[in-house]
């Protein structure tokens, strides 16, 4: 028991100087906790090795183990004064300043959108607190009052970036074709390039379909180029959203078309509670509708494979990809349907009782491509290059790549491109031996999304992604130890033999059962009043449900993703 003891004392002497080190070098809370336990664990042993053999010492006298222990414990009373003088704001500045420019843009976007004030006054704002803030970033260090004051000051300035932004956003130019079709319904003819696949939408389950039969129509988004006037071709900007009134099969993305349609604005909804579609395509700065009657009012100019390498590019990964999954161009029936959305993201060729389906029972987010795909991706990857023999920066910039093509294949959506910048910083900090802060990289996405698209802040999708993703890591962990406190604190429970399954899965922190489903729970109500606010609706058993299906979408979505990754070496294998 003396070599037991000593061998203990010393390795936990040893652990106790690297956790002291990463404790006060990372300031990270794993760092500190591996302190204290095994600190813990040094006063225990050496504690009971005097008490037992009652020498004057372990290795040479007991004023030495005495010392030893009274400066551990000065250790642990220092973290401890450290931790708790350490607030929330400081905490945040210290590990994820970002946070403040992410919450400033928001705000100013919000501000912009309710009150409406000139940009002018938002420049003079910006310039001023732009101003103040330089020599605040300075001489930072030189107080520590003025890290609020820098943190604050640059919040200010992302607020009037954010207003700046929306403003910009929406301005149309001079010959916007916005500016040139009146509250009357037009004929017109215009000449432009399809920018998005066209969809071809049926309608057999609405709900008057027996009153009033519909044909399946087209549509999709077109950028126009020239319209024609009285005296020629003119030049114009902006996009309208094309509508034809049969099937289109043979046109894609890219394509540069003439349409002879009418032109008209979106009208307000008519039925209270009716989906407003004017204001929610005016978030995309679509403000005209162009209705076509058949096919044979468009002529198709040139061909995207002639215009645009990109689109050319994308779309032949696209079908590469496709053919790899389902071994053939395009899904044959609802199986293969129903794997394309879970693995690639496209719910276009799912039929309307699989969809209403995943709509109410809270799972539709399974169809909608998100940061779980990203990192089943990643992973695959990563662990297939470790398989290889690469070293963790090689691996790091296989999977940019990895990502890069994956984003390019999959449907673009505020979810898809989150998950893609979270995804780029994670392997960024392999290359710049960083440690990641998912907070951090959370709030960069959300300033880089906002920035290209300030009106996506107002998209359900946008918000319901965001708010998941924060709230998993703000309180996932509190909800897994909160109801493994719950559960083992059950009289049952207590009485419960060892051998009960259910004692297996709930008696310790670990278990992946109880983790998953308080990860479930936890980004149910992190979205549950976003449900509420757009959709008035909310069904209490998602969280149960997902729970239950997550381990079989797992599966289909990793075997997925790795016959992808054998199709590029080895086809027939795949």
């Amino acid at each position: 028991f003396t070599a037991f003891s000593s061998l203990s004392f010393i390795s936990s002497l040893f652990i106790i100087i690297q956790c002291k080190v990463n404790a006060y070098s990372c300031q990270t809370k794993s760092g500190q906790r591996l302190f204290r336990i095994f600190s813990r664990q040094f006063l225990f042993f050496t504690s009971n090795q005097q008490q037992i053999d009652n020498p004057p010492c372990v290795f040479c006298h007991g004023a030495v183990v005495c010392s030893a222990m009274d400066e551990v414990r000065r250790k642990l009373e220092l973290i401890d004064r450290q931790l708790a003088s350490r607030g929330l704001h400081e905490r945040i500045i210290s590990t994820c300043p970002l946070v403040f420019a992410a919450v400033g843009l928001i705000a100013g976007i919000v501000v912009q959108h309710i009150f409406d004030m000139p940009v002018s006054i938002w420049l003079v704002l910006l310039g001023l607190l732009a101003a103040m803030t330089i020599p605040a970033f300075f001489i930072r260090r030189v107080s520590s009052v003025s890290r609020y004051v820098t943190a604050y000051l640059a919040l200010s300035c992302f607020v009037c970036l954010g207003a700046i932004r929306l403003t910009e956003y929406g301005r149309p130019e001079a010959n916007d074709i916005r500016n040139l079709v009146p509250d009357e319904r037009r004929l017109a003819t215009i000449r432009g390039r399809i920018v998005t696949e066209p969809y071809v939408s049926k309608y057999p389950d609405w709900k008057f379909a027996r009153f009033k039969p519909s044909d399946p129509t087209t549509s999709f988004y077109l950028k126009v180029d020239e319209v024609e006037t009285i005296a020629g071709w003119a030049k114009v900007t902006g996009t309208v959203r094309v509508q034809v009134d049969e099937p289109v099969l043979d046109l894609n993305a890219g394509d540069e078309i003439q349409a002879y349609c009418w032109l008209e604005r979106f009208g307000p909804p008519t039925n209270p509670g009716q989906f407003n579609t004017a204001e929610y395509l005016a978030r995309k700065n679509v403000y005209i509708a162009a209705s076509v009657e058949s096919r044979s009012g468009i002529e198709l100019l040139q061909k995207a494979s002639a215009t645009s390498s990109f689109v050319k590019i994308k779309r032949k990964l696209r079908q590469t990809v496709t053919q790899a999954l389902l071994d053939s161009p395009y899904p044959q029936d609802q199986n293969q349907s129903l794997l394309q959305a879970l693995v690639l993201g496209y719910r276009a060729d799912i039929d309307s009782k699989t969809y209403i389906a995943f709509r109410k029972t809270g799972l539709l987010h399974f169809v909608c491509l998100s940061g779980t795909n990203f990192g089943i991706v990643i992973s695959i990857i990563w662990w297939l290059c470790k398989t290889a023999g690469m070293m963790k920066p090689a691996r790091a910039v296989v999977c940019i790549i990895a990502a890069i093509l994956f984003l390019l294949v999959i449907p673009p959506n505020a979810p898809a491109f989150r998950a893609g910048i979270i995804s780029f910083v994670f392997c960024a900090s392999f290359l710049f031996r960083r440690r990641p802060n998912f907070v951090n990289s959370l709030s960069l996405a959300a300033i880089i999304l906002l920035l290209i698209r300030p009106t996506e802040l107002f998209e359900p999708s946008w918000q319901l992604s965001f708010a998941a993703v924060l709230g998993l890591l703000l309180f996932c962990e509190r909800t897994h130890f909160f109801l493994h406190e719950k559960i083992t604190g059950i009289f049952w429970f207590i009485k419960a033999p060892v051998s009960n399954p259910f004692y297996q899965i709930a008696a310790r922190p670990g278990p992946y059962i109880l983790r998953l489903l308080s990860t479930c729970i936890t980004a149910w109500l992190a979205t549950t009043g976003i449900s509420l606010y757009h959709f008035y609706t909310i069904n209490w058993l998602t969280s149960l449900w997902t729970a239950v299906v997550s381990p079989l979408i797992a599966i289909v979505s990793v075997i997925g993703y790795l016959k992808l990754v054998i199709a590029l070496f080895l086809p027939t294998a795949a």
